[in-house]
């Protein structure tokens, strides 16, 4: 369905273009200035994260609401037809998308991922490879789960939460909170006591 043109990269490695087998056209700015009008076009991000999307959110809008992003589903995934992709979203090779699930703008469906039906990922949300949302799941913008993480049926994670590899999620979590471990918990920072003092 796609015929690419090209890659943008900012700090492309020697090696880039020959991985890619296509021309590295310059980077954003160069890209943005050579585009006569940005709906001849359609952009994929590449970019992935571990934690905060804050990197992915900087490119959107350096390319501005002009800008047409494609959303691309590996020919391995299966996506219910009765769910919903956002823009510029992207499923990797093996994840499994429901019937009625919702996936917001610009997310990430990583390899092997399954979210069950209903579930709601918000814009910026990146689902972990392995990972498993049971149906019901509310999970908020730019939240990461990740690799191979466990998350119950109907539960709401808010916006910015990070679930670490491999933890199992059994109760709502609030917003811009941070879990791991099984079942999962907040993070609590370590104290560094002095040598030679008791706890």
């Amino acid at each position: 369905l796609w015929q690419p043109v090209g890659f943008a990269d900012n700090l492309p490695c020697q090696d880039t273009a020959t991985q890619f087998d296509l021309p590295h056209l310059g980077d954003d700015a160069e890209v943005l200035a050579a585009s006569a009008t940005l709906s001849d076009r359609w952009y994929v991000l590449g970019i992935g994260n571990v934690g905060p999307a804050t990197i992915r959110r900087a490119i959107i809008s350096r390319y501005g609401p002009e800008a047409a992003w494609a959303t691309i589903v590996h020919a391995s995934a299966i996506v219910s037809p009765r769910a919903r992709l956002g823009a510029g979203t992207v499923v990797m090779a093996g994840a499994v998308i429901n019937a009625g699930t919702v996936v917001g703008e610009h997310a990430i469906i990583n390899t092997g991922a399954i979210l069950e039906h209903d579930c709601r990922i918000g814009a910026f949300g990146h689902v972990g490879p392995g990972a498993i949302v049971g149906g019901g799941t509310t999970v908020g913008a730019g939240s990461f789960l990740g690799l191979g993480c466990r998350v119950r049926d109907h539960l709401t994670l808010g916006p910015e939460t990070q679930v670490g590899m491999g933890a199992v999620v059994v109760a709502d979590l609030a917003t811009g909170v941070q879990v791991w471990g099984v079942p999962a918990r907040p993070r609590i920072p370590q104290t560094v006591r002095p040598q030679g003092t008791q706890p």
